[in-house]
């Protein structure tokens, strides 16, 4: 019994006839009389009493209609939700970003995609950078978003840039640089700056490094903060001063001030999203695309 079958039986039931089965399915009475009398022989039972022209469905054509009518509902409704998986309309994605600042400059992206595909969830998993990795090599997120820096080396990534963010220096408001309006990095040079430790994020922490050595900026202090947050803190505090993304301006911007670098103008960082090459999800390429609007 296939669902051709059971679909030309359900329009011979409601139409109690033969003919007109054969009308609304675009094939033969013969086809229609065929499939029926084969399915009759399948189940055991007769489905209908035919007379010279018309037919009648049986009590038991009559439990058996009620009941196949949910079963091939459920079958197409069954296709038509594959077909939007396979297109990456439905389903869902786990998207590993390394803190909440770069999760929350996601939001406006995100949300067009989620209005774009209202039946796909997206669930975001803050991951430290150093376990990003290992994240996705175990399937625990199907993509993550980063440095492109911390992509490179991995060949079994693919990873595409979708955002590059201008350099701010961000401090408290009654840090002593606060009252500079375009304070240069001699003058941020001393006074405290941090930093995400390098075991905790090891490529962004040399990118940064090198970022500071290309435009001659050297820190006479530095702490190494475990987290981004904990490095924010520290700002909030009055302890330190940041170079971060223009794009935690709108996360952290009612208790920070934030300040343009003329000198790092130049020098703006990238922000990619990478997912496995073995993978092949549909949903992730139309991420990608939102992501690159």
């Amino acid at each position: 019994m296939d669902i051709k079958g059971m679909l030309y039986f359900i329009s011979a039931a409601e139409n109690l006839s033969f003919t007109k089965a054969a009308l609304e399915k675009n094939v033969t009475q013969t086809a229609i009389s065929l499939s029926i009398s084969k399915m009759e022989e399948e189940l055991g039972f007769q489905l209908f009493t035919r007379q010279k022209r018309s037919v009648q469905l049986t009590e038991a054509g009559k439990d058996f209609y009620e009941n196949i009518v949910d079963v091939v509902k459920k079958y197409e409704e069954a296709v038509e939700h594959g077909m939007l998986t396979a297109a990456g309309k439905v389903g869902e994605i786990r998207l590993g970003v390394p803190d909440f600042a770069i999760g929350m400059s996601l939001t406006q992206p995100l949300r067009r995609f989620r209005e774009a595909y209202p039946q796909i969830n997206i669930k975001s998993v803050i991951i430290p950078p150093h376990k990003m990795m290992q994240a996705i090599d175990a399937r625990e997120i199907d993509a993550a978003i980063g440095f492109p820096q911390e992509f490179e080396a991995n060949t079994a990534l693919t990873h595409r840039v979708f955002r590059r963010d201008k350099l701010m220096v961000a401090m408290a408001p009654h840090h002593p640089l606060a009252s500079c309006p375009a304070p240069t990095l001699e003058q941020i040079s001393s006074y405290t700056v941090t930093v995400v430790h390098p075991q905790k994020a090891p490529m962004i922490y040399l990118y940064m490094c090198g970022l500071w050595e290309k435009a001659g900026f050297k820190p006479r202090n530095v702490i190494h903060s475990p987290t981004l947050d904990d490095a924010l803190l520290e700002v909030a505090l009055g302890n330190a001063v940041i170079l971060i993304t223009e794009q935690s301006y709108s996360v952290y911007n009612t208790c920070l001030t934030y300040s343009p670098l003329k000198e790092l103008e130049g020098y703006n960082t990238e922000i990619a999203i990478a997912w496995g090459k073995d993978r092949e999800n549909p949903i992730i390429k139309g991420l990608v695309w939102t992501l690159l609007e």
